[in-house]
């Protein structure tokens, strides 16, 4: 199966948090799109890892993504070593993606960060002719990098206005971790209530949306300038 567009990330739910909207456009437009987690999110104070999968294949199914691969790299450490490059590097090579969404690369969360770098350099191991993988090497076009914790130097900005909200029903898939019973569980855990936490998610997509005039939007940063001739193709 090829891809148009492949999401990484750290834990289940960061692609749905950082890309959700713009995946579930994508695919309204008719390209394909899989999903990569790293982890399992064992680490995380809320749910299990069990919890997590289950809330991660529904998600999928609302999102409408062809493919959603889990790495298992080790939640709350993952690295950037020659074993995990390679293991993703494998992956892209199989399922051949256009273009990479990634967590920008300078974050708080450690494995945020990480992550990002490990698809940097992932995506440069996967397009080495001399790398033998086990499948023909393969250059994808361009990483367009999400905000997790951390804002990002934005360069574009995706018009998510038609799918805002079910990006958000993708979100509250993840029942574990966004609702308010699970509040309630984890009443002494020193965490943003769930309430405010999805008004956060709410209000960055509207300043987003506001740097391009529509009313919400996601972000992202790239390294490589976007190349144009006609600028009312940009419009």
């Amino acid at each position: 199966m090829k891809v148009d567009l492949l999401a990484i990330a750290a834990h289940p739910d960061d692609v749905e948090l950082g890309v959700g909207g713009w995946i579930l456009a994508l695919r309204a437009l008719g390209y394909q799109v899989g999903i990569v987690d790293l982890t399992r999110g064992e680490m995380g104070s809320r749910g299990t890892s069990g919890e997590r999968r289950l809330e991660a294949e529904a998600a999928a199914k609302l999102l409408g993504v062809e493919v959603r691969r889990n790495l298992d790299l080790g939640d709350g450490h993952l690295e950037l070593n020659i074993a995990s490059r390679h293991a993703l590097a494998t992956v892209i090579r199989e399922l051949q993606p256009t273009f990479l969404a990634s967590p920008y690369f300078e974050d708080r969360h450690p494995d945020h960060a990480a992550a990002g770098q490990l698809i940097k350099y992932a995506s440069y191991d996967a397009r080495m002719s001399m790398l033998d993988l086990g499948l023909p090497p393969y250059a994808c076009s361009r990483i367009f990098y999400f905000p997790c914790h951390e804002q990002a130097p934005i360069t574009v900005v995706a018009n998510i206005t038609d799918t805002f909200q079910r990006k958000m029903e993708a979100v509250r898939a993840y029942k574990s971790q966004f609702s308010e019973l699970h509040d309630k569980m984890y009443i002494n855990y020193k965490n943003i209530p769930v309430a405010e936490f999805l008004f956060h998610i709410e209000s960055r997509a509207r300043y987003f949306g506001s740097l391009i005039g529509v009313p919400y939007g996601e972000g992202f940063y790239t390294e490589q300038p976007l190349p144009f001739q006609d600028p009312y193709r940009l419009l």
